[in-house]
């Protein structure tokens, strides 16, 4: 701040001593000294006020930083919990269209009409045929060509010989799981 030396304050003394006299120096000093004890107290606590206050401003700055940690905390764990309920609901759909395979009992050679708790799957409404009339209109050049034995059907079935036929006792290949709903 200021910057005085041991020669300005000898000049100072000097110019005090012969203006105020010899009898009033003594306590011109004391009475400078307290002055001064007060001015040093009132910067150091300005000082202390001013530290406190960036004190404060940093705690209240780690407050943020840490209210910022914590939403991105509860956001972590909402998005566990979800990804825990997709991963139930899942699994629950996939155990829902698993093929349990055949029903007990059951034989490679057995009817399906004879097996006791066994329930064919209804057709939606939209794929059952109209039951109106009888038959659904069907244009001729239909009917013809389902009337005439097609070459390659008859070339296929002629083609399988006992031994390239699939055997009865293979299960049909389970259907892939349906995907997940969103």
């Amino acid at each position: 701040m200021f910057e005085i030396g041991f020669w300005e304050l000898v000049m100072v003394g000097v110019v005090a001593l012969l203006v105020v006299g010899p009898e009033r120096l003594p306590g011109l000093a004391r009475t400078a000294g307290l002055w001064l004890g007060k001015a040093r107290r009132m910067l150091a606590d300005v000082k202390a006020e001013v530290d406190r206050e960036l004190q404060l401003d940093e705690l209240k700055q780690s407050l943020r930083q840490q209210a910022d940690l914590n939403a991105m905390k509860d956001l972590g764990d909402r998005v566990k919990s979800l990804r825990q309920e997709l991963q139930t609901e899942y699994q629950e759909l996939q155990t829902e269209y698993d093929d349990p395979g055949p029903p007990p009992g059951w034989r490679p050679d057995m009817p399906v009409s004879s097996l006791p708790n066994m329930t064919m799957p209804q057709m939606p409404p939209a794929l059952n045929p109209p039951s109106g009339s009888g038959e659904p209109a069907v244009s001729p050049a239909v009917a013809a060509a389902a009337a005439k034995p097609s070459p390659v059907v008859a070339q296929t079935s002629a083609s399988l010989t006992p031994s390239a036929a699939p055997s009865a006792s293979t299960p049909p290949a389970p259907l892939p799981p349906p995907p997940p709903a969103s």
